[in-house]
């Protein structure tokens, strides 16, 4: 019997936001992804981290979705919530909704501006 699974143990829930003034929403896959900078899991920093090397986060879509190619996307600056399909190694974010009303048009915002504890 298998007692550890991502959703038993090791599930992860993030919130993000969409870089600002990049091609984090030009998915090259044209599945509807978007680059997501994770807070607390990637640098702001983005001489460390720039948006072209984020994670392209797969979106959940509703099982009836007419345009599986092409779903509509998060606008840039957004918040996204989601979760890490592979648990505490965080390489593969799904994207499960947005968080209507967090938006910042030009650069990153975070829960504590102050906060210099983001890992890298």
């Amino acid at each position: 019997m298998r007692n550890s699974f991502n959703g038993l143990s090791g599930f992860v829930w993030w919130i993000g936001q969409i870089p600002v003034g990049s091609n984090a929403r030009s998915d090259p896959l044209v599945q509807g992804r978007c680059q997501v900078r994770i807070f607390g899991w990637h640098t702001l920093d983005k001489s460390a981290l720039p948006d072209s090397d984020l994670p392209w986060a797969h979106p959940i879509l509703p099982i009836n979705n007419p345009t599986v190619n092409n779903p509509d996307k998060p606008k840039e600056g957004a918040w996204v919530l989601g979760f890490f399909m592979d648990g505490e190694s965080g390489q593969f974010p799904i994207m499960l909704g947005v968080l209507p009303g967090i938006t910042a048009p030009t650069d990153y915002i975070t829960p504590n501006q102050n906060d210099t504890s983001n890992q890298g």
